[in-house]
């Protein structure tokens, strides 16, 4: 079955509590954490990137792609709520964008690639019918993840810090497929100040 219409969800809207401040504002060799896997999104075969984030973000991690076409930023007022609220947010856009499917990115995932990104969508246009199609490690489901239209309604129910995560581990496991990635680097997140110094001595 030929899908059209993929939006991406890129999830920048947490308050970095962890990390102590902004970390999408933290200098990653040339450019901004925030900004690395968005530029892997824009450089996808996503149809549109959502950037969704909190109030009163500076946006700082976006200025490289002003000119990009093909992207949107969201401000999500709820985001206080966590994260469940800014998942949503992007959803209901996409939505009324009358889009076939969302995938799921981290803002605190610099190794998400373009290529992880094809893989999803590439085994969505060549699905007959599929609920989820996730990246995986070892067996275990990770972000990003690409969800078919048809669980919008059960994005729309989750709560809380929910992810999107709960409702492929849940009832809805065996509804999908996984893209098994070999390198768990690709799924590193960085929520503290050890976790970025990390970053650093790995890209040295």
């Amino acid at each position: 079955m030929n899908h059209s219409g993929l939006v991406g969800i890129y999830l920048a809207a947490g308050k970095s509590s962890r990390m102590g401040r902004s970390k999408l504002n933290l200098p990653v060799e040339h450019q901004w954490l925030g900004s690395v896997a968005f530029r892997a999104a824009l450089e996808s075969k996503l149809d549109v990137n959502i950037a969704v984030t909190q109030k009163g973000d500076s946006l700082q991690w976006l200025a490289p792609f002003s000119k990009n076409k093909g992207w949107r930023y969201l401000e999500c007022l709820a985001a206080d709520r966590g994260q469940s609220a800014s998942l949503q947010a992007g959803v209901r856009v996409a939505d009324e964008m009358g889009a076939a499917g969302v995938v799921v990115l981290l803002a605190d995932q610099p190794f998400v690639t373009s290529k992880m990104i094809n893989q999803l969508v590439d085994e969505f246009e060549s699905s007959d019918i599929v609920s989820y199609i996730a990246c995986s490690h070892e067996g275990m489901l990770k972000p990003p993840v690409l969800f078919a239209r048809s669980l919008f309604p059960l994005l729309m129910e989750l709560t809380g810090d929910q992810g999107a995560r709960a409702i492929i581990r849940g009832e809805m496991k065996e509804q999908g497929k996984q893209i098994e990635v070999a390198n768990d680097l690709h799924f590193l997140d960085i929520d503290t100040e050890e976790e970025y110094q990390s970053l650093l001595k790995r890209l040295r």
